[in-house]
């Protein structure tokens, strides 16, 4: 279909937008953001939220360490969530910083930029994931806060100074709150998966094919460059919009010679 005659294209001509009105780029649709809105939507609260929790982690081993007893049992009970927690922080902050390097870059630029974290897969497998973690730190948190209700507040030695029962208590409530909190939170984001994940059949369809599209420029089927660089080119417009190219535009060419607006060649691929 690469090599097809003009006529080809001119048949899809009619159907194709200009580049004026056209929307944003079908091969874009491969994105996270546009694969998978919700959690783009939700990406700054599991930021904030992993941070939260991460400090109230923190917080609580200082106090296990300090003030309760047994402190190694608290403490290795701590380890597991502390670890979830912080992966958890670190992949949003890494599909937050995927996102900043795509958004807002023009389409040669975030093809470029373009690798397997935008894809809709990892977005899809990157918020089952999330959910499974704050399921994960769920049941931890209600662990630590069935343990702190059945803490006496009998004084402990630690460290060779028993603290003291004011002190003790104090630290068992802090616990308790933590963890009461976070049982809440990590309940409502999965809570939240569940009531708004849905997958449509028909667009996971769509973005597989964009996904081929996507892989033609990777495999420099579909090359782009500044249309200056390709004037010695025959055509002076899009063969499918029909409309001239700029001197400084981005065009996409294909290995039979063709010079198309990127977003015109996308879609007559898609739509052929």
């Amino acid at each position: 279909r690469l090599t097809s005659s003009d006529r080809s294209f001119g048949s899809v001509a009619l159907n194709c937008p200009t580049m004026s009105a056209a929307a944003a780029d079908p091969v874009l649709e491969l994105t996270g953001w546009k694969a998978e809105p919700l959690l783009l939507s939700r990406l700054p609260l599991y930021i904030l939220e992993g941070a939260l929790e991460l400090s109230g982690l923190c917080i609580e081993v200082y106090l296990a360490e300090n003030f309760l007893a047994p402190r190694g049992l608290y403490i290795k009970l701590l380890v597991l969530p502390i670890i979830v927690a912080g992966l958890k922080l670190i992949w949003c902050l890494r599909l937050a910083l995927a996102y900043c390097r795509v958004h807002g870059r023009d389409l040669r630029t975030a093809i470029d930029r373009m690798c397997g974290i935008h894809s809709r897969a990892c977005w899809s497998w990157s918020a089952a994931m999330l959910t499974c973690m704050s399921c994960v730190l769920m049941v931890w948190h209600a662990i630590m806060f069935l343990l702190m209700t059945s803490c006496s507040d009998s004084p402990h030695r630690m460290s060779h100074q028993p603290p003291s029962s004011a002190a003790r208590s104090d630290a068992v409530k802090v616990v308790l709150g933590v963890s009461a909190l976070f049982v809440i939170v990590n309940w409502a984001l999965w809570r939240d998966f569940v009531a708004h994940c849905e997958e449509s059949q028909d667009d996971a369809v769509d973005l597989r094919l964009c996904d081929a599209v996507f892989q033609l420029h990777k495999s420099g089927t579909i090359r782009m460059r500044k249309y200056q660089g390709v004037a010695s080119e025959p055509s002076t417009s899009c063969v499918v919009c029909l409309q001239e190219f700029d001197a400084t535009e981005s065009v996409a060419s294909l290995p039979c010679g063709h010079v198309f607006h990127p977003t015109c060649l996308h879609k007559w691929i898609l739509q052929d």
